[in-house]
């Protein structure tokens, strides 16, 4: 037999939750932790003294003869329950260890010498059960973390944890020992006591919510404070136990001022009641009853701005001061639209104000039409029209303005583009603008200047130029407003002043297109294709 081999290890299974850490127990259950770690690093530092005097007096005789079978106990691995349930180690247990490590080392042979008359299929079978093992563990631990770090167990479930972590410490025994259908169904039956204590847990912590948002409905504020005090004490990091909590600390102060706004109603104190509410509303919103009471202010005091304003109204109304009036009945109406006394008010300002309004419109728009700023003259009409839309004065004088306003833009339009005179249609649409303009009378000294001006230009636009168009023969000519032109080397043609579109196409050639100004004594427009597609 050669001493050269390696001990066989055993398969670690990946779990799917981290060890919890041991500083997230608390009381009881973080102290007996403690103290069942530090048990379990004793019993793991004398195993380790028993290998290595066994590695003495029994291992050592083995190098020179075979040695006998004999059963050895398994070393704590990855995924054992040490490794899951007890998370870091201590500087201690980090010792103790150490003392086992060097035991194994010694023990290494007679261990091989054991597995080794283990038959495979019977090894495959061990490690399955033991990965079922780590697995159901694997799920004991995280239940437990979640119990401990969403729900604080310990404030409310103390004895249920400590009973499912009983089973969990003797399932932990059986997997040490490889009883692992043994500790399978401890952990199972651990992790289900976890599940059901989960499920309490919630149930808890919803009906304490469900008490606390009923007694916020009914602003007790006792009542609050002790239901999100109870849900606090399960989830204290739950946002709508913070939330109501942080509502429950805030009742006593809202239901003083709540108190206090009402009596400010009682006395009519309509700015002072809806301002102690709004200081309400921006300690809690959601205050029972905080929006109806803010409605029922508002609506007294616009009931009472309402009063102020019609009497305020009828003020202006016998001061002469017809604008401020009109404000003050618009402004009451818009408060209560059938009110009587608003509409009365107004009529009374509509029969009294119309003439000396209208007086003041005339003037403004007959100003207006002398100084030829025809829009305002117009607008001023208008408005004159909006008091009564019967007033033949302004029917006329809009009418006027308008059309002189009308023609000194479209004036204004031709002489501004006059190449667009090119066009038969635009130059026919110019000839007949003007003519328009020739006979409105009076026209004023500025529409006249336009009408001189443009009567030139269509002159000279009307008189027709010889413009030489050049090509190769080849390309295909189009000249905008004419239409196309076919080939040619040369074509002579006879064009009114304006803008022009030259585009010439050749088949395997890039269409050439060029703008071209039609003056007199131009000199030739050259067009042909010569740039290759």
């Amino acid at each position: 037999m050669t001493d050269n081999f390696e001990p066989i290890r055993a398969t670690r299974v990946p779990l799917s939750h981290a060890a919890p850490a041991t500083s997230q127990s608390s009381g009881a259950g973080g102290a007996g932790g403690a103290a069942r770690r530090r048990d379990r690093f004793a019993v793991a530092g004398l195993v380790a003294g028993v290998l290595l005097l066994g590695a003495v007096f029994f291992v050592i005789p083995a190098w020179l003869e075979p040695p006998a079978p004999q059963a050895t106990q398994p070393m704590p691995t990855e995924g054992s329950p040490q490794a899951l349930r007890e998370g870091p180690r201590d500087a201690d247990a980090a010792g103790t260890d150490a003392s086992a490590a060097a035991a194994s080392t010694s023990t290494g042979r007679a261990t091989q010498a054991v597995l080794n008359e283990i038959p495979p299929f019977e090894q495959l079978q061990r490690e399955q059960a033991r990965a079922a093992a780590q697995a159901a563990l694997s799920r004991f631990v995280e239940l437990e973390l979640r119990l401990e770090q969403e729900l604080q167990v310990g404030n409310w479930g103390g004895e249920q944890l400590a009973a499912a972590r009983t089973l969990a410490a003797t399932a932990d025994e059986d997997f040490l020992r490889e009883r692992f259908p043994a500790a399978v169904a401890g952990y199972e039956a651990a992790a289900e006591q976890l599940e059901a204590l989960l499920d309490e847990g919630r149930t808890r912590l919803e009906q304490a919510v469900t008490d606390g948002a009923a007694a916020l409905l009914a602003r007790n504020a006792e009542r609050a404070a002790a239901a999100f005090a109870a849900a606090a004490a399960i989830a204290p990091e739950d946002p709508r136990v913070t939330a109501g909590a942080a509502r429950a600390a805030l009742l006593p102060e809202i239901n003083e001022r709540l108190r206090t706004a009402r009596n400010q109603e009682l006395a009519e104190d309509w700015p002072a009641a809806l301002a102690t509410l709004r200081a309400v509303e921006s300690l809690d919103a959601a205050t029972s009853g905080l929006a109806e009471a803010i409605a029922r202010v508002t609506a007294g005091a616009a009931d009472a701005r309402l009063r102020r304003l019609v009497s305020a109204g009828f003020a202006h109304l016998d001061a002469g001061r017809y604008d401020e009036a009109r404000t003050a009945f618009r402004d009451a109406l818009a408060i209560d639209p059938g009110n009587a006394s608003a509409q009365g008010g107004l009529e009374q300002i509509r029969r009294e104000a119309e003439l000396s309004r209208l007086d003041r419109i005339r003037l403004a728009a007959e100003r207006a039409v002398a100084e030829e700023r025809w829009a305002d003259a117009e607008a001023r009409y208008a408005e004159a029209l909006a008091v009564d839309a019967n007033l033949q004065f302004a029917i006329a004088g809009r009418s006027a303005a308008r059309a002189r306003r009308e023609a000194t833009e479209a004036l204004d339009t031709i002489l501004a583009a006059p190449d667009r005179l090119s066009s038969e249609r635009q130059f026919e649409a110019a000839r007949n603008t003007l003519a328009d303009a020739e006979r409105l009378d009076p026209r004023g000294a500025t529409l006249d200047r336009r009408i001189v001006e443009v009567r030139a230009l269509l002159d000279t636009y009307a008189r027709p130029v010889a413009v030489l168009l050049r090509s190769d023969g080849r390309t295909q000519v189009t000249l905008s407003s004419v239409g196309p032109l076919g080939t040619f080397d040369e074509k002579q043609l006879t064009l009114r002043p304006g803008a022009y579109t030259v585009v010439g196409s050749r088949d395997g050639c890039r269409d050439v297109r060029e703008q071209i100004l039609v003056r007199p004594d131009m000199a030739p427009v050259d067009i042909r294709c010569v740039e290759s597609l």
